[in-house]
């Protein structure tokens, strides 16, 4: 991987998670690698309220008109806490970026990994197959077709195709 703005830049590895199990393994992955190669990590979550789920981003007990953004925000903070609990044992946690955006999660997540000159993009798999595949399309596959540098799809080892 050498992305960036010459020899001496630090790669970049985009890791994109929408706070599922696929996602912690992916993020997992990805703090692994960030690890091995000495590059710069970041975090990101597209904030799109999905049809497959709509109420997503809703607190329990919460206003319906609260904005989503401000809940992404405090999904990301468990996510990552939780996470945290878990994995004392990667360094890369230390340095992590978090970035929030709006928008389709597979043109975002590739238009991101853009902007920040990344050299990875690494995302997890839930694994869809059959109808659900066709009606709802995978985000990770999307984004392999499209992004400009090496994708990485994680799967989670106890996951089973939904």
């Amino acid at each position: 991987m050498s992305g960036g703005a010459g020899p001496a830049s630090r790669e970049t590895i985009l890791c994109a998670v929408d706070f599922s199990g696929d996602s912690a393994a992916a993020l997992g992955w990805a703090c692994r690698q960030s690890a091995l190669t000495d590059a710069r990590l970041v975090l990101l979550h597209v904030v799109h309220d999905p049809a497959s789920s709509p109420g997503f981003y809703r607190r329990v007990g919460s206003d319906w008109l609260e904005p989503m953004v401000a809940v992404a925000e405090d999904m990301m903070a468990e996510f990552l806490a939780a996470f945290r609990a878990g994995a004392e044992d990667l360094p890369a946690l230390q340095a992590l970026e978090t970035r929030l955006v709006r928008g389709l999660p597979p043109g975002r997540i590739v238009e991101v990994a853009r902007e920040l000159g990344a050299d990875l993009v690494v995302v997890g798999s839930r694994g869809r197959t059959g109808l659900p595949h066709i009606l709802l399309g995978s985000v990770a596959e999307r984004v392999v077709q499209t992004a400009p540098v090496p994708v990485t799809v994680v799967k989670r080892r106890d996951a089973a195709p939904e």
